[in-house]
């Protein structure tokens, strides 16, 4: 069996920043030395392992297969090294990163009200919150933890349930009191339709949430093709207030809208979404301080979050039934 001599380990380092750049020279960049050391370091690791890992063209190098299988491996055992290493660092350090990923609208009209909550319980954790949605590689991520709108389990990674979504048409009232007619879901059909056209992933029609929505209370008769297009949520429930139509929101986002009436519901009948918030990061990393706690903080809003709007759903089926 071939053993890799202090040299070919930490080449392994050049190795993997060449591979994942497939670039000498933005490897040599990211790690302050030479392309020279980079190549010299990377020939040496070949001869040590006895096979090609990057095929030399004219002005760009490329992984060989043998490279891309090698790559996979060093670069999953290096951030391994770099996670333990954290883990045993962590509690002698002051601060500690925490990289989490959630849709854009999400995070700005769910969890960035929160995060005084948590910075309050846990000031030693320095967040980074980064806004993405979409598809993302699970062995190349960016975050450590994630808060994912899906409708299925991601494969790859820890998926856990965090919070289940329900949807209503809502809209301003100046919109509604310019639309008085607007009494049940099949007078939609003279409205203005505000669509959020990546509603989740696994739809790849931009009308999928009105779509599912008017099937659901049975307003056939409304075309959910029709109306105004955006590619985040945020966006329709901003054009909403700004009395150009009616988005069906997602209550989570909405539920401070509501309540101050900035938006209203047109309906009392509260929509299941076939997508629900999944928690998502890598298993490896359960237990990793600052992980767990976030993973533990999102739990506990999310649940107290569910009690809340069950609380509201009841107060207005009452008031309505008051009325």
């Amino acid at each position: 069996m071939r053993r890799l001599n202090s040299a070919a380990l930490t080449a392994l380092r050049f190795f993997e920043s060449a591979a994942r750049h497939e670039s000498f020279t933005r490897a040599a960049t990211e790690l302050s030395i030479t392309q020279g050391a980079v190549s010299q370091h990377i020939k040496c690791l070949e001869e040590r392992l006895g096979c090609k890992l990057f095929f030399r063209l004219p002005g760009q190098i490329k992984l060989t297969e043998d490279g891309k299988k090698f790559a996979d491996v060093v670069g999953r055992v290096l951030r391994e090294l770099e996670e333990a290493a954290e883990i045993l660092v962590a509690p002698r350090e002051s601060r500690i990163n925490v990289r989490l990923r959630a849709g854009p609208s999400f995070a700005l009209r769910w969890l960035v009200p929160r995060l005084g909550r948590l910075h309050a319980q846990h000031p030693n954790i320095k967040l980074h919150v980064i806004g993405e949605y979409g598809y993302f590689d699970p062995v190349h991520r960016d975050f450590d933890v994630a808060v994912e709108f899906l409708q299925a389990p991601l494969q790859g990674l820890h998926s856990e349930f965090l919070m289940d979504e329900y949807l209503a048409p809502v809209c301003s009232p100046e919109y509604l009191a310019k639309n008085n007619f607007l009494k049940t879901p099949a007078d939609l059909a003279r409205c203005t339709l505000l669509h959020d056209g990546d509603a989740w992933e696994e739809d790849a029609s931009e009308n999928a949430e009105w779509r599912y929505g008017l099937r659901e209370v049975g307003a056939l008769n409304v075309d959910s093709s029709e109306g105004q297009f955006f590619t985040l949520a945020n966006m329709a429930i901003e054009a909403a207030l700004a009395h150009q139509g009616i988005a069906m929101g997602r209550l989570s986002l909405v539920e401070e809208l509501l309540a101050s009436r900035r938006l209203v519901t047109l309906f009392e009948q509260r929509i299941k979404s076939p997508a629900n918030y999944r928690l998502v990061y890598p298993s490896e990393l359960a237990g990793r301080p600052g992980v767990t706690e976030v993973a533990n903080w999102l739990r506990e809003q999310a649940r107290a979050g569910s009690s809340e709007r069950e609380d509201s759903a009841t107060n207005r089926f009452l008031s309505a039934a008051n009325r």
